[in-house]
């Protein structure tokens, strides 16, 4: 691994799979915070989409603040690791992604990290954004909290691409937590609050909606994905201690989750900001 993406100093990396790499870093002097610690998030090669576009996205986002989002300190490009690459940085310090969460953390805790997710898509969507990219790799725990202790993760940038073109950026999402609507053209709100159902049922049971879709070559699985008829249900039942790792959840959490994958776009919440208080009354009676 290099010591460095561009004058940033790498520090350790941040648990994860690879999937969406996070590194720890200190912030150059220039931007008058040397030393202070960062977080990097390495996108992608930058020929998978123009820089151009990438830019606008990127800086749009940027530009929404709130509790549940990075606070953005500047993106570009730069070599590591031997290939070009799109890198963000924030001054937010993150301790590890829900994908990457152990599976010691308490399910309620899962689903708080999916409400702050939620909170923060909301936060992009009453700007005109989309966020495009939201998986168990986006969802970033904090560490300690946010400063004001509100929130317990940050939502990862945003995908590269526009809804127009969403596989500019293979493997960021993982394909089965990619809206069908969106891989059809129609993507909207409506786009993340079906990626933040699988999220959420990611959390909650440790599987995504197609189980195994990951594992099949990129063709097949799109195919898979635009043909299959439904996500695989999960039952729905009271909540035990042992939820987590059966194939069960309570109904609340289950009808939410179903709700949010319909096939039928406005079948699903109307805002992000009402899965978030959804998910946060489901945690509290877990």
């Amino acid at each position: 691994m290099s010591a460095h993406i561009a004058d940033y100093e790498v520090t350790g990396t941040v648990p994860g799979d690879g999937t969406l790499p996070c590194l720890r870093a200190r912030s150059p002097q220039r931007l008058g915070r040397a030393d202070s610690a960062a977080t990097v998030w390495v996108l992608g090669p930058v020929a998978r989409t123009s820089w151009a576009a990438a830019s606008a996205r990127l800086t749009a986002a940027a530009a929404v603040r709130g509790p549940f989002l990075p606070e953005w300190l500047e993106a570009g490009v730069a070599e590591w690791a031997q290939r070009p690459v799109v890198w963000l940085s924030a001054g937010t310090r993150v301790s590890g992604s829900l994908a990457a969460a152990p599976t010691a953390t308490p399910v309620p805790d899962r689903l708080r990290a999916v409400a702050s997710a939620a909170r923060a898509a909301h936060a992009l969507h009453e700007n005109g954004l989309l966020h495009g990219a939201i998986c168990p790799h986006a969802v970033a725990f904090v560490e300690s909290g946010s400063p004001d202790g509100s929130a317990p993760a940050v939502l990862a940038p945003p995908a590269l691409a526009d809804g127009a073109h969403p596989l500019a950026q293979i493997g960021y999402p993982p394909i089965s937590y990619v809206d069908p609507q969106l891989l059809r053209g129609q993507g909207g709100r409506w786009s993340d609050i079906w990626s933040l159902g699988a999220t959420a049922r990611y959390a909650a049971t440790g599987s995504s909606p197609f189980p195994g879709m990951e594992d099949l070559p990129v063709v097949r699985a799109l195919a898979q994905l635009l043909t299959s008829p439904a996500p695989v249900p999960v039952p729905a039942s009271p909540a035990t201690e042992g939820a987590a790792a059966g194939p069960s959840l309570p109904e609340p959490l289950s009808a939410l989750i179903d709700s949010c994958l319909s096939e039928d776009p406005e079948a699903r919440p109307a805002t992000a900001g009402e899965v978030a208080e959804r998910l946060e009354e489901a945690a509290s009676k877990w």
